[in-house]
């Protein structure tokens, strides 16, 4: 099983956010906080248990990004289904 850790890409399992794809912004104990750059801003992160998301194995640099950039980075996994 994966560790999460900050810049990590992950999948939300639960919630409304179920099935979209984010990035861990910050890392606290039981918690992580996610940025997709369209919902739910860098600067305003959504808290959510470490429990209800799968971590993957991509990683972003979160240095320097901007909520474009994160969007245009999850945009290949957040293709809506046809």
């Amino acid at each position: 099983m994966l560790d999460h850790h900050t810049g990590q890409v992950v999948a939300a399992l639960a919630g409304r956010d179920k099935g979209r794809f984010f990035v861990i912004t910050e890392v606290s104990e039981g918690f992580v906080f996610l940025a997709d750059g369209d919902t739910r801003k860098i600067a305003s992160a959504k808290k959510k248990n470490k429990k209800h998301v799968s971590p993957t194995r991509e990683q972003i640099n979160l240095e320097g990004l901007t909520d474009s950039s994160l969007r245009s980075l999850l945009a290949r996994h957040n293709k809506p289904i046809v």
